[in-house]
């Protein structure tokens, strides 16, 4: 098959969605973790786990068993600001940054992104520990950096329709797939990934 030929891809269930973003929070060097649109901690990533729920600085918690229970920890100011950006990002349907968290004796900002699986919403947290300093910034990072900046403007700038058609082209669906599920024409689905991969 070729790598553009995404006719013989199998159209994943609502189950293998979100077992495929488990498995890329599984494989990530920042902690992270899903929420369902209740609230309910759904996974956690094995490095949350680590920094957050078994950690000596992580106060009473030295089980991962509760993986909502990290957040009883925090200062009210830090919960709110938190609840506010998840909040913000599932309305608005945008992805949210969230600087200078004291979270487990360390600054932390917090990357909150909603995403929707067949009419279900979720939330994907995100924490990048500050202060991890790079010893010689190069040109590369420099560029790199600019870049990552503008594409997380990128994605609060865009409409949450796009995202979600740009995330089911990048997982494998095709085009007539993603036009069935969305209920939009073949060429707006080609249009609107042409246009992200552009920017």
């Amino acid at each position: 098959m070729c790598a553009k030929d995404r006719s013989q891809i199998a159209v994943r269930s609502q189950t293998d969605s979100i077992h495929s973003m488990r498995e890329m929070l599984n494989i990530s060097s920042c902690p992270a973790f899903i929420r369902d649109s209740r609230g309910d901690v759904i996974h956690t990533s094995p490095t949350f786990d680590k920094i957050f729920l078994t950690s000596e600085c992580a106060g009473t918690f030295d089980t991962p068993s509760a993986p909502g229970s990290w957040f009883l920890d925090l200062s009210l100011e830090v919960k709110l600001e938190l609840m506010q950006s998840e909040l913000k990002s599932f309305s608005e349907g945008s992805a949210v940054l969230v600087k200078k968290n004291w979270l487990v004796d360390s600054l932390w900002t917090v990357f909150i992104e909603t995403f929707t699986i067949n009419e279900e919403t979720y939330s994907k947290w995100v924490f990048i520990k500050e202060g991890d300093q790079i010893p010689q910034p190069s040109r590369e990072y420099n560029e790199f950096s600019k870049k990552m900046q503008r594409y997380i403007e990128r994605i609060q700038r865009s409409a949450k329709s796009e995202w979600a058609i740009f995330n089911l082209y990048a997982v494998g669906f095709s085009h007539a797939s993603i036009s069935k599920i969305i209920g939009i024409e073949v060429q707006t689905s080609k249009n609107t990934v042409s246009k992200i991969k552009k920017n």
